[in-house]
């Protein structure tokens, strides 16, 4: 080859050397030159604190909605014998209505055989076969709230936190009592002190006039022959002696 032609050869080698250099400067140069123009933000920080408040109990402030429980009934002492003294089994509450406010007493008798029986054990084994009659009509409980056995004791049956079962239609605030015994013929007198004593507690404590104090068969719709043609005429008796009050 000839010396001139080996120099253009040179001169082409070196000039794309410059050139790949130039390319490569340039290149990095301009990297440098996106790394100073961008900026980058801090990663953005969560939007919950870093420690989260601690979690409220489950339902705070929230209203409890109440079971069907069966509510208390007043303390009455040794005048009255608890209905757990003589109950075989416990009250069906989802087959009663709550209590409203008392504004009558109604007395009733049992309409069954003549009982005359004034041992604890006989009273009990009376009370619980109303009961169970009762339960088999469908109802939560005995009917009545309190009873009156032959030897003036009185006993608690329904609870007065529900409505008794003893007078058609007008349940609603009425404590039912029940005189064991059919008073087709006459009361004794220890039952009729017994009764006498029990609604004028009841008419004080519920402050229930006179006037609101009933047999079954004065309640207009719902009359039968209840408490017997004897209780019926002892009773409007204490009526007009004053005896309730």
């Amino acid at each position: 080859m000839c010396e001139t032609c080996i120099e253009i050869e040179e001169t082409r080698a070196s000039e794309a050397v410059g050139s790949r250099r130039l390319f490569l400067l340039l290149g990095l140069t301009a990297l440098i030159g996106c790394a100073k123009q961008t900026v980058y933000s801090p990663t953005p920080s969560p939007p919950w604190p870093a420690q989260p408040p601690s979690r409220p109990p489950v339902n705070q402030g929230a209203t409890a909605i109440p079971g069907p429980q069966v509510p208390a009934s007043p303390q009455w002492g040794q005048h009255v014998i608890a209905r757990s003294a003589w109950a075989r089994g416990q009250p069906m509450p989802l087959r009663m209505n709550r209590m409203s406010p008392i504004r009558h007493i109604t007395v009733h008798h049992d309409g069954m055989d003549p009982f005359f029986e004034t041992d604890q054990s006989s009273v009990s084994a009376h009370l619980e076969g109303i009961r169970q009659l009762h339960r088999r009509k469908g109802w939560g409980d005995i009917g009545y709230h309190f009873a009156v056995d032959p030897a003036g004791r009185v006993w608690e049956c329904r609870s007065l936190g529900w409505q008794g079962a003893h007078v058609k239609d007008h349940n609603p605030g009425n404590i039912g009592i029940v005189v064991l015994g059919n008073f087709e013929q006459p009361p004794s007198d220890a039952q009729l002190a017994g009764v006498r004593q029990h609604v004028t507690m009841l008419m004080r404590v519920y402050n229930v006039p006179k006037s609101r104090v009933h047999t079954h068969q004065e309640w207009q719709g719902a009359k039968t022959v209840c408490p017997g043609a004897h209780l019926q005429h002892s009773l409007e008796q204490i009526r007009v002696t004053g005896g309730f009050g």
